[in-house]
């Protein structure tokens, strides 16, 4: 006689195994399709009877993004992405660090006003900030990008690490200093590692949202040579025709180095749990 089958049976074996094919399915389709479509000929892009794969492969758009300036706008991305991620995380955990272990007078305000700033829409903030670039002579370069961009992720960053750090008992670090360990040396060699997933999850998260910040980069940015990815996107859309195959063939690509990051940061999101114990 066969054995009743419960949910909880289901969401074991077969059936987690199919549950979890499924999803994986669904999260990697949208960038087959991304791909697909990018090397289809224009009529098949159109069709009513949407197509999986094609007969007639083309990867002409691919060889005309090389040819435009599709390299110095990933460049330059890169440049700011990298840089917005490194300043963010220097300045946060530093912060995070000093709210989650000293006593600061006013310090719930404090984290009252960092988490109001992440309720502000970031058109609200782009004129202040564009006038700030003025006059400081920052519009039209990279810099200016890089620190507008930290008024946008630092005030979370601080946030999410501060809740790694309440986290970690401040015994570790009061036997780090008995042990003649100074606070700064009980931080980076205990501390951080152990905050290490929080810290990872912060750098994907500022990552994503400095190599798809469009708003800042079209206002302060007015050369081609300095334009970034989100922004050439643009020109694949104008008022009377949008080309698609175009659009999909360099959001591809665009979607590369995201994918990449995330690789990396990973690997020591996964090594944080256990690496400084182990130390």
């Amino acid at each position: 006689m066969s054995r009743r089958l419960t949910p909880r049976r289901l969401l074991t074996g077969t059936g987690l195994t199919i549950m979890t094919t499924l999803l994986v399915v669904a999260c990697l389709f949208p960038f087959y399709w991304m791909f697909v479509t990018s090397i289809k000929p224009e009529p098949e892009i159109f069709t009513k009877t949407p197509h999986l794969w094609t007969a007639n492969p083309t990867f002409e758009r691919y060889g005309a993004l090389f040819e435009g300036d599709f390299l110095q706008q990933l460049v330059n991305s890169l440049i700011i992405s990298t840089a917005t991620v490194a300043l963010t995380l220097l300045l946060a955990v530093v912060a995070a660090y000093a709210l989650a272990r000293l006593h600061i007078r006013g310090k719930t305000v404090l984290l009252v006003v960092l988490l109001s700033l992440q309720m502000l829409p970031e058109i609200v903030l782009i004129i202040p900030l564009y006038r700030f670039a003025i006059d400081a002579g920052l519009i039209n370069t990279l810099i200016g990008v890089i620190v507008a961009n930290l008024t946008m992720t630092v005030a979370f960053t601080i946030w999410l690490v501060r809740g790694y750090l309440v986290g970690i008992p401040i015994e570790i670090e009061e036997a780090a200093w008995v042990d003649g360990a100074s606070r700064f040396t009980a931080l980076w060699r205990i501390v951080l590692p152990l905050a290490w997933p929080g810290i990872a999850a912060a750098a994907v998260q500022g990552f994503i949202s400095a190599w798809n910040e469009l708003l800042i980069a079209v206002t302060f940015l007015r050369e081609e040579e300095l334009k970034t990815l989100p922004v050439a996107l643009q020109s694949f859309f104008n008022e009377y025709f949008v080309d698609w195959g175009g659009v999909m063939a360099a959001s591809t690509l665009f979607s590369i180095p995201i994918l990449v990051f995330f690789g990396l940061v990973q690997r020591r999101l996964a090594q944080g749990f256990g690496g400084a114990v182990k130390g």
